[in-house]
Formats: C-alpha cells, structure tokens, sequence
C-alpha cells in the first residue's frame, strides 16, 4: 500500500521547502527488527552535548530493564538541522518511529495526518494518564482536539544571573516579585562595565534574542497579543498599543539603555556563550540551558550562577517552552515506541533527565521531587520554574507557525538593532509600528491560508457523513 502527503515545511526566513512523502508499509525492511530478533526503535532528538548525554542515560537505563527492545538515538545538534533532517525522513518516507518536537513545530506534521495520535492510543492500553502531567503542556500538544504528542517538559523563560558579578557590583540579587520598569532595568545598568577605560562594555548587563518567542511575555506583560486568536489566528496584532509597549519597552535596552550587546557583537559571539565566559550579567533563556551550565561546571569552568522569574511589566506572565515525543503515523516498532514512551514519562524516566538538568519535567510528582528540586544542585531556586506553571502563555500550534517565527524573527532582529527613526525617541515607537505591521503583511497569507485548509479539513468529514 502505498500512501503520499505532500509537505510545504519552512527552512529559513524566506526558503520553502516542498516535500512529496510516500510511506511504504510491509515487507522485511519495514519491520524495524535486528536478524536477531532485538525490536529497534529510532529516536531523534536534537540538543548539544549535555542534553544528548541525559537521553542517552535515559535509553541505557529503559534497554537495562526491557530485554530485547532497543532504542537507536539519533542525534542532531542544531534545531533547524533536526527539522530538516526529519522533514527529509519523512519525504523518504523513512521516518523515525519517535522523535522530539517543540509545540511550535509540530502542527505542521499534525495537519498532514503524518503523526500517530500517542495520547488516545497510551491512554488506552494504561500507559498514559493525563492527570500525572501538567495541563499547559498536554493542552499545546492538542490537535484538532486531539492529544498528539506527549510532553516531556514544561519549561518556561527565565532571568539566569550572574551572582558573582551581582556581588562584585553591589547589585541586589532579583526577588520573586521583581518589576521591569525598576529592579531589572536598574540592574542592568549596573551591571554593564567598561573594566579597561576604552569605551567599550566588557561586561553588559542583559542578553535577550530578538526573536518572537523571547518577546512574546513582554507583549502580554503590558496587556497585548500576538494574534486575533490562539487557535486558529488569521491576523498577528502586533501593531496594536499595548503589544507595541510591550516591544518598547525590550528594545529601550539596546537603544536607551545600552545594556545589551550591539549587533556586530551579538554576532561574534551569541548571548549563551557569553553568559558562560562571564561577561554577561543576565540572560533571558529556558531550562535546557542548565545542563550546559552544569556540564561546564563539571570541566572546572563553571560560574557562580542562579535563576530567578521573569520581572514583572503590567501582568505576571510566562510563555510556555515544552517538547514533546511525538510518534510518526507509519513507526516501524509502534508497541516498542510506546513501551518507550511509557519509561521515559514515568517517575524513573522523567528524574533521569530531571537530574540532567535538561527539563522542568511534565510528571508533577517527579517535578516536586528531589529530582528536580535538589538543593545540592544549581540552580538553587529551582523553584522558580515550578511557580511560573500557573502564568504560562503559548503561541499558536498551527501548521505555519513555525513559518511565521521564520518571518518575523528577521524582522524583529533588524528592529532590534536599529536606532529610531530621525527626530524620534524610543519611546514614540515609529519604527516599532512599521515593522509589526510589515509583519503583519509578511504572514497574512499564511495565516489566511492556513485556516481556510483547517476550516475545510473539519468540514470534510460531516461532509462525508451526509
């Protein structure tokens, strides 16, 4: 039998890439089996190599207690290498049987029927149970009202702080209820330094991408939105007031403030690395970045370091970061696939890469564990990421969201760098206006698009029903 979807998957800003997949089921070659019997399930994941150290832990410890099942990792390092990678799998219609996908990803393989439904099918069979795990990352995996994908953390953008260098400079360390306006900016300023008299910042005070994702909880902080609807947006709103003081008050850190690297600097080195060297006082970044930071500890060059909440603009809001094992349609091994699935997600799974540090993970009862909040571990207000559960925001999980980030986090990145316009201050936001509504018209189509094959596609089967 022979079944063909064809994919239109975003590889960049402005590079679409359009894919025929033809999965063929049946024969030998299909059965995902060794000669030897061992049932072979492949897992592709993408991380750097602290994260991928914790998955493979995971797999050694899943294989130690499930003879003759075996989990082959295949490892990719860059995200957009991954979605290129899979994406290639699939139009070989040689697929992974499971494989690792962000909620802002994964719409687009949902909507061509390409992933098998994991929450209907372990729930089933007893594998799986809703209530053990967090609603906000469950309900961005949802498609079409449909639990797709099973979380395996529920992450969120923090403040990772420099406290060695908050001691140096006399800085207050962040309290949980810090605000923008006043505690954050007024550490950054302080923290930035010219140590050697040449004018130039050694050390600057915050780092932050310019992209969608980091300035999302800014937009709603001061009340805005990024899209007319969560669930089936046909208009970004950006160029609305509150989401236009939102972007503001992000980008009076590069153009008032200076208390963050300039462009040139920004990309010579990017703000992950330099918070690592030291030369950063702040970073805005989700967890996984604690497994490097640990990992770097580990090689005796670690940093006096701890994380504290998002401060406070308008509102108390956090925006959602959870990955998910997703499980292709046509899985070679789906019975061993989900045996995995189950591991990974129970209590010993999940407190393997909980002590990694790589995840907040989904379980609540291994979240509240020692796993995840060990003292003797950095960070020490692992807490902090438990108690922003309750404010996370997400983006839309359509098929073309991914897309739209690719557009408008080009746009948002040249923003970002410029000054304002000749006779305004960044306050007016002239600039800001023009480029949220050139976002705007840059991914109007897609938007419109989209949810009209959405519209059609649940229209088909009462359709088909009459």
């Amino acid at each position: 039998m022979l079944a063909c979807w064809k994919y239109a998957l975003p590889l960049g800003a402005a590079l679409l890439l359009t894919l025929t997949a033809c999965n063929r089921s049946g024969g030998s070659a299909a059965t995902g089996a060794t000669a030897e019997g061992e049932r072979v399930v492949k897992l592709q994941v993408f991380g750097d190599t602290a994260e991928l150290k914790s998955y493979r832990e995971l797999i050694a410890a899943y294989e130690a207690g499930h003879p003759g099942d075996r989990v082959e990792l295949l490892p990719v390092g860059k995200q957009a290498d991954h979605m290129t990678k899979l994406s290639t799998a699939f139009a070989a219609g040689n697929p992974p049987d499971l494989f690792i996908l962000n909620f802002r990803r994964f719409g687009q393989f949902a909507a061509k029927d390409a992933l098998a439904p994991l929450g209907p099918q372990m729930s089933a069979s007893g594998q799986f149970k809703a209530e053990d795990f967090y609603e906000p990352a469950l309900e961005a995996f949802r498609f079409r009202d449909t639990l797709m994908c099973l979380p395996q953390n529920v992450s969120s953008l923090v403040v990772y702080y420099n406290r060695a260098l908050f001691k140096q400079f006399e800085v207050p360390e962040p309290k949980d209820d810090w605000t923008y306006f006043g505690d954050f900016l007024s550490a950054a300023k302080l923290l930035t330094r010219d140590l050697d008299g040449d004018k130039r910042n050694d050390i600057y005070g915050v780092g932050i991408d310019p992209t969608l994702i980091r300035l999302a909880p800014f937009i709603w902080g001061m009340g805005g939105s990024l899209v007319n609807d969560l669930y089936a947006p046909s208009l970004v709103t950006l160029d609305r007031g509150p989401a236009l003081l939102g972007l503001n008050a992000v980008k009076m850190l590069m153009t008032r403030y200076r208390v963050t690297p300039k462009l040139a600097e920004y990309q010579a080195e990017n703000n992950d690395s330099r918070f690592a060297r030291g030369a950063l006082g702040m970073l805005l970044q989700s967890r996984r970045y604690t497994a490097t930071l640990r990992e770097l500890e580990g090689q005796g060059k670690g940093l006096d370091w701890d994380v504290a909440p998002l401060p406070k603009l308008q509102k108390e809001v956090g925006v959602l970061h959870a990955d998910a094992y997703c499980m292709a349609r046509d899985a070679r091994q789906p019975e061993a696939a989900q045996r995995f699935v189950s591991y990974a997600l129970s209590e010993a799974g999940e407190s393997i890469l909980a002590r990694s540090g790589r995840t907040v993970p989904s379980r609540k009862s291994v979240a509240t564990s020692p796993a995840f909040l060990d003292p003797q571990q950095k960070p020490a207000r692992a807490q902090v990421f438990l108690d922003a559960i309750p404010k996370l925001k997400r983006t839309p999980n359509i098929a073309v969201w991914h897309e739209v980030e690719s557009k408008a986090d080009v746009l948002l990145e040249e923003w970002f760098y410029e000054p304002p316009l000749p006779g305004e201050s960044d306050l007016d936001g002239a600039d800001t206006l023009i480029v949220t509504r050139q976002l705007r018209d840059a991914v109007q189509p897609l938007l419109v698009e989209d949810l009209a094959r959405e519209q059609a596609a649940k229209a088909a089967p009462a359709a088909g029903a009459r």
